[in-house]
């Protein structure tokens, strides 16, 4: 009977990924901010002129739109580490102050000598660009003064979709070789 009660409450509550968690709120000219595990949208006093929705929530897996393939070649490398990927949807394309998106990269380690590359992926509707995390950082701030048209989520038009993924080096530049491309030590440059 404890195992059936346990059971149906790690169900309800997502215990084993089952939904993802979502965030939604209205914040107005005063600020707030959206937090979920990995994840803390602040939107500053000022950065808004009436009260607008926001949704943020974790992904299970990169949407299948924006395009997967562009999530660099990181996505099919032995042994990366998905840390966290998620969406932010707004009912508002631009602010007035830049809103602050802080995501937690757990810093690049070096286990048995290896290096560990950790980027974010953003996609903002038009494209991806990836930004390299310094290995001293356990967390990465991004500011943004607009949104994405078209990458927003359940029925808000603009967004940003974030994938934190992380591999050892030596294996995204054998990969990237393989693609032919060249490895710079920080991206795969086609040639």
């Amino acid at each position: 009977m404890i195992r059936l009660v346990l059971l149906f409450g790690l169900m309800a509550t997502g215990g084993w990924g089952l939904s993802a968690p979502v965030v939604e709120r209205r914040v107005d000219a005063q600020g707030g901010a959206l937090t979920l595990p990995g994840i803390q949208v602040l939107i500053p006093p000022g950065a808004l002129v009436s009260s607008v929705r926001f949704r943020l929530e974790r992904l299970q897996a990169v949407p299948t739109s924006p395009p997967q393939n562009e999530v660099f070649f990181i996505q099919t490398l032995p042994e990366r580490e998905v840390v966290g990927i998620f969406r932010l949807s707004s009912g508002a394309t631009g602010f007035l102050k830049p809103i602050e998106i802080e995501l937690q990269v757990n810093p690049p380690y070096r286990p048995h000598g290896r290096v560990i590359k950790s980027v974010i992926y953003t996609w903002d509707g038009q494209g991806y660009v990836s930004t390299q995390v310094p290995s001293t950082r356990e967390s990465f701030t991004l500011t943004r003064l607009e949104l994405g048209l078209g990458a927003g989520a359940g029925g808000y038009p603009a967004g940003l979709v974030f994938a934190v993924l992380r591999a050892p080096e030596e294996n995204l530049r054998r990969e990237c070789q393989t693609r032919g491309g060249r490895w710079t030590g920080s991206s795969c440059e086609r040639r």
